[in-house]
């Protein structure tokens, strides 16, 4: 029964940090490597007798074996998940059992060699198993929660470390708390700084953008001032030559009078620098990829929607459109649709795309098809995220090559 239960419990936790990493329901390749890192480090355990610090081993080899061949190649990031994932379920092991033989006085729940002993392990396996339904159903399980629990993890260490087979086995899993708690603090600290440096960008973009924007207007206004200065001579010139029926060189010479303004006819002015420069560095880009960009555009005034949450969900939104019409090589006609309308005190912002290929929706959500990254799919999270803040939500339909999607926030 031991083996049984170990072998099915190391699947389980090599599926379920591949989806925790990639957010997608492991192929038949990962089932099957999976289940055979299980069975070795399972038998190794309970016949050759192994430390129970070798089994977080083999689980992270086959989890990194099953993540190269589905070629997710940013390694250094899925290592230390894998680590830290492993790190978690050591402890919470621990202190389950612990904490059951506090409360029933057998040892045996300590004993993860005993039947008893395999209750604490299945409890951590239940609570992971409903934290993947969670994510599945479109639940984020934010870095603050594995923050909260790696706090619990030292304390209840701490508490518990009498309960350990022997003083070296208790400081390894206090020394294990404080490299699981610093080890988040960590990446909490960069991805804060990798948010900082993104706005920071964004910003100086913005920058770029309005002082482009200022010089096409200005040099505008200075043509169009001369333009009005000699408009009676203008005029005189096209009655001219419409009273000579010099047609064509009467709408020349229209035209070039109509030159000024030309440049800063296709932009988008709506009055928040974040959406002018989202939408008219798209629409720059659309021209020169020759795809066809549409928008139609009714943006309130005075919102208290904060530009990096615009950003993360008009942006991103942007971002996914444009990157399923790249992928589009059937030579249809290619083009992005974009509506922003205000309906009462909500601001309704949706995307259309045509697209040729696999676009995964799993209850009503996008799921990212990327397969370049390690905790790749961020942006769609960080738009959901964004959109939550202004009671907010995010849907998504696919039908006959179009994808739209409408993103409702608050205000």
């Amino acid at each position: 029964m031991t083996i049984i239960s170990e072998i099915l419990s190391s699947f389980i936790h090599i599926i379920l940090c591949l989806f925790f990493i990639t957010r997608e329901k492991p192929d038949i390749r990962a089932l099957l490597v999976s289940a055979g890192g299980a069975a070795i480090s399972g038998t190794a355990l309970v016949f050759a007798e192994a430390s129970a610090l070798c089994l977080p081993v083999c689980e992270i080899i086959a989890v990194l074996l099953c993540l190269n061949l589905a070629r997710n190649t940013d390694r250094r990031t899925n290592l230390f998940f894998c680590i830290m994932y492993e790190i978690g379920i050591l402890l919470w092991t621990f202190i389950s059992g612990a904490a059951l033989t506090k409360l029933t006085g057998s040892a045996a729940f300590a004993d993860r060699g005993a039947i008893e002993g395999q209750l604490s392990l299945w409890i951590v396996n239940l609570i992971l198993i409903i934290a993947a339904v969670l994510i599945y159903k479109g639940r984020d399980i934010t870095l603050r929660n594995a923050s909260l629990a790696a706090v619990f993890a030292m304390f209840g260490t701490v508490i518990f470390s009498d309960q350990a087979a022997s003083d070296d086995l208790s400081f390894t899993y206090l020394i294990l708390s404080v490299v699981l708690l610093t080890g988040i603090m960590v990446y909490r600290l960069n991805k804060q700084y990798e948010t900082e440096k993104e706005l920071s960008e964004l910003k100086e973009q913005q920058a770029q953008l309005l002082e482009r924007d200022y010089n096409v207007l200005n040099k505008a206004y200075s043509e169009n001032a001369r333009t009005f200065h000699d408009m009676h001579n203008h005029i005189g010139a096209v009655r001219s030559l419409l009273t000579a029926e010099k047609y064509d060189k009467a709408i020349e010479y229209l035209d070039n009078l109509q030159k000024p303004v030309s440049g800063i006819a296709s932009n988008v002015w709506t009055g928040d620098e974040t959406v002018d420069y989202l939408i008219n560095s798209r629409i720059a880009a659309a021209e020169n990829e020759g795809i066809d960009f549409e928008t139609q555009i009714e943006f309130p005034k005075n919102t208290n929607i904060g530009g990096a949450d615009l950003c993360a969900v008009l942006g991103n939104l942007l971002d996914n459109a444009f990157e399923a019409v790249r992928r589009d090589d059937s030579g249809k006609k290619r083009s992005i649709k974009l509506t922003i309308r205000r309906i009462n005190r909500m601001l309704v912002i949706k995307v259309v795309n045509t697209f040729n290929g696999e676009i995964n929706i799993t209850g009503g959500k996008l799921r990212t098809t990327k397969t370049d990254g390690g905790l790749h799919g961020w942006g769609v999270v960080s738009a959901r995220t964004a959109a939550a803040k202004y009671d907010g939500t995010i849907t998504t339909t696919a039908e006959n090559d179009i994808f739209t999607v409408v993103a409702t926030l608050s205000f």
